[in-house]
């Protein structure tokens, strides 16, 4: 069992070191590497202008259950061949930064931060849902930062839909327990 195992490690390893050299060659200090960096920092100073100071620890822990759900979800459909990206920050795990440490997390928080619950939190919930789904995957796509090989968008949009139902539910119950200071 073990032999077989080391050559699924050696596959991997070639795997590895295939990509390493597409990044090196193609990614590291290209336009789209540079505007990956520039576009995560602007998020990240955006919401920080946005929110108030109060709010934030409340909107920064749904922020990172975000990140966490998105940077594993985006590694399982990674691993299991239903998208890639052709540009990244690093050609390591995970892969996708920009989407899963900046832009969803980020886009979340303020949806939260301004939409909190009820028909105003579940209409920005679906118009956002339906832009990541259908507007920005397809634009990401379109720039080769991402490239879907057996996905729908139709899928996304139910898993962003749901997923931010779930993870303002966490949320809430977190901050329901913990004292007030």
């Amino acid at each position: 069992m073990v032999e077989k195992y080391d050559k699924v490690h050696d596959e991997l390893q070639r795997a590895v070191n295939l990509n390493i050299d597409y990044w090196l060659k193609y990614n590291f200090l290209s336009l789209k590497w540079w505007i990956i960096i520039v576009l995560m920092i602007l998020l990240w100073v955006l919401l920080l202008k946005l929110v108030d100071r109060r709010q934030l620890p409340r909107i920064l822990f749904l922020g990172l259950v975000w990140i966490m759900a998105a940077a594993n979800l985006d590694g399982f459909g990674y691993e299991l061949g239903y998208w890639g990206y052709p540009t990244e920050l690093l050609p390591i795990y995970p892969k996708a930064y920009l989407f899963d440490y900046a832009l969803i997390p980020v886009t979340y928080m303020l949806i939260y931060y301004y939409f909190p619950k009820g028909k105003a939190f579940f209409i920005a919930n679906l118009v956002l849902a339906g832009g990541a789904s259908f507007i920005s995957e397809p634009f990401f796509r379109w720039l080769d930062y991402y490239k879907a090989y057996q996905w729908e968008p139709w899928w996304s949009f139910v898993i962003y839909f749901v997923l931010s139902y779930i993870i303002r539910w966490f949320v809430e119950k977190v901050f329901k327990v913990l004292p007030e200071n």
